[in-house]
């Protein structure tokens, strides 16, 4: 291997730095800046669902609703642990109307994890959508 080529524990680094860096800035507020970590993450690693799901609060913080459904669709297309994708499209798409498509979004976390974290928050938003 060349000397000048990444190895996969330095891209491994990379991304998790990227990440911290962007929840970090997504946490404090920083909207702008934590979208851009995000896309450069999902660049670096499409099928990290971390990637998805921050792009993706980023629009619910915006009320760009139809956008983050979008976001969280593409993350429980590409994401390895797809399931928290699958609820925030489901949550959206209820916000939108989409009934019939949230239900399915939501058979789909349940069916993609058994973590009672995830099937409780599933529980609840079914309630509301």
């Amino acid at each position: 291997m060349s000397p000048f080529l990444p190895t996969q524990q330095d891209r491994s680094v990379v991304i998790e730095r990227c990440y911290a860096s962007a929840y970090d800035a997504l946490m404090s507020g920083n909207d702008d800046a934590a979208n851009r970590l995000f896309m450069a993450m999902a660049l670096m690693a499409p099928r990290d669902e971390r990637a998805w799901i921050g792009m993706a609060v980023v629009r619910e913080r915006r009320g760009e609703v139809p956008a983050a459904a979008g976001l969280y669709g593409i993350g429980a297309t590409l994401a390895r642990h797809p399931a928290w994708c699958h609820l925030g499209r489901a949550r959206n798409l209820a916000l939108l109307g989409k009934t019939r498509m949230a239900n399915l979004s939501f058979d789909a976390a349940e069916m993609a994890s058994d973590d009672p974290l995830l099937l409780n928050a599933i529980a609840q938003e079914r309630g509301v959508s």
